[in-house]
């Protein structure tokens, strides 16, 4: 074979190379890298989904989710459609990404599964602990109107000279109700220490219709253990008329490490 024979037969496999239609075209991300683009891609197609907004807010985090999604590969939506396009037209190879894809998906949803286990689990120790610590024996939740029988002051009396704590955290929440006529409410409590010493703590709940929480710190700034606590939840002048919502009553106690086990 002459040399110009040879050089022919070498431009016409370039030209033959070059204008490959299956060619993965030079700008374009190789097999791995757009199985990596599309797994993040279909995660925020999925995080998308579990999203519960109004209507009117739901595009915006759309966009944001994509753009995120896209910006990580430096891709812009137009240039993602057009690799997706070319990869659609060869379904040889667009099969073997979209197996890679899902193969990197599941490893990310296991992950995934993982850590809202152990962030649920988290949460349920949390509950556990904030239960277990809970001195209230009496219901969490009230409706109190000017029918009710009970004194709607809603007194209460705890005895704790056998828990060692630092102090106490008491908390609810409140609702005046439309019709309640009262001018001034407190979240007031008395608490008895070893040396026979008493301190009055109270909190001015505010008087709206939106349910607000109100708490309270006992003995935290003491040496001195509690032996009792009493009070009342709603102190106000029994004459004036009352409708109210209190929630998620609570009077919890600070262990002298601030830990406990629950089993």
């Amino acid at each position: 074979m002459t040399n110009k024979i040879k050089l022919f037969v070498f431009v016409l496999g370039v030209l033959v190379l070059g204008c490959n239609p299956d060619r993965l075209p030079k700008d374009f991300p190789k097999e791995d890298k757009f199985a990596q683009i599309l797994a993040d891609v279909h995660f925020a197609e999925a995080t998308i989904s579990q999203i519960r907004v109004q209507d009117r807010g739901v595009d915006s985090i759309v966009n944001k989710y994509y753009h995120h999604a896209l910006a990580k590969h430096n891709l812009t939506q137009a240039k993602f459609d057009t690799i997706v396009n070319w990869y659609l037209a060869h379904p040889e190879k667009y099969q073997k990404v979209y197996d890679e894809a899902i193969a990197l998906l599941s490893e990310r949803e296991a992950k995934w599964e993982r850590e809202v286990k152990s962030i649920k689990e988290e949460k349920e120790r949390i509950r556990k602990e904030k239960e277990a610590r809970n001195v209230w024996n009496k219901s969490k939740n009230y409706f109190i109107s000017i029918k009710d029988t009970f004194d709607r002051q809603i007194p209460f009396d705890i005895e704790v000279d056998t828990i060692d704590a630092k102090g106490y955290r008491v908390s609810a929440f409140y609702q005046f109700l439309k019709g309640s006529m009262i001018k001034e409410s407190l979240l007031e409590v008395f608490a008895l220490y070893a040396d026979s010493t008493v301190d009055t703590i109270s909190y001015k709940l505010p008087i709206t219709h939106n349910n607000t929480k109100a708490e309270l710190m006992i003995g935290t700034e003491s040496d001195l253990k509690i032996l009792r606590m009493h009070g009342f939840l709603v102190k106000h002048d029994t004459l004036e008329e009352i409708r109210a919502r209190i929630k998620d009553i609570e009077f919890e106690y600070i262990p002298v490490e601030d830990s406990i086990s629950i089993e």
